[in-house]
């Protein structure tokens, strides 16, 4: 088993339950124009890939790309005033991220969400926690799967990336982890299947986030 010193977290998802805010921001969005709404656990499978993705994924499929990028104008002026409404910490993700300072893990975060939102939650929610860097979507870097950030992350590090642990809820995080050559951890607290995560290869499955612990410091 590997000695892990560093460890990468997805943020919605694994970190955080943004789900509600996302889901009734788009809802809104939906609504002005007449589209049909969908429930959060339909949301959770749209989820991921950045918010221009999650807007043309949520309209209907014949959606033009006129209105497609003139509901993402709209879905970011309600979400900004409502995106710290509901949106949570997963219960045991503040232990796991204290547990691991104490025992000098550096932790950072790599997510698909824009890095001022990204930013402005991880410091409502962890003002406590050192991370060695938060990225989210960031101009002119390409989003995940690609293991761009991930590996800015590990250089900021200074590891290797087989002394890295990623974790995240989704294949696109354990895609992220298998193009960066870092082992993961797929999480079943998010919005992801065990099925999906599986598939993609992850390394190990986490049913709560004391087993990330248990992964790390081996018990």
């Amino acid at each position: 088993m590997n000695n892990y010193k560093g460890v990468i977290f997805d943020l919605d998802g694994t970190l955080l339950d943004t789900l509600s805010d996302l889901s009734n921001s788009v809802n809104k969005v939906l609504e002005t124009y007449n589209y049909p709404i969908h429930d959060k656990a339909t949301y959770k499978k749209k989820i991921g890939r950045g918010f221009k993705d999650l807007i043309c994924r949520s309209m209907p499929e014949d959606t033009e790309a006129s209105k497609v990028e003139a509901g993402l104008q709209m879905f970011l002026k309600i979400y900004d005033q409502d995106f710290m409404k509901e949106t949570k910490p997963y219960e045991g993700i503040d232990k796991v991220l204290s547990t691991l300072q104490e025992n000098h893990i550096k932790v950072a975060v790599n997510s698909n969400k824009r890095t001022d939102y990204t930013n402005a939650l991880i410091q409502k929610h962890f003002p406590n926690i050192c991370f060695v860097e938060c990225f989210g979507e960031r101009q002119g870097i390409p989003k995940k799967p690609d293991p761009t950030s991930a590996l800015e992350l590990r250089n900021l590090m200074e590891f290797k990336s087989d002394e890295i642990l990623y974790i995240g809820d989704s294949k696109t995080d354990i895609q992220t982890a298998n193009n960066a050559s870092m082992d993961s951890v797929g999480v079943l607290w998010g919005f992801r299947e065990e099925d999906e995560l599986v598939a993609n290869g992850a390394t190990y499955i986490a049913r709560t986030p004391e087993d990330i612990l248990k992964i790390i410091l081996k018990g």
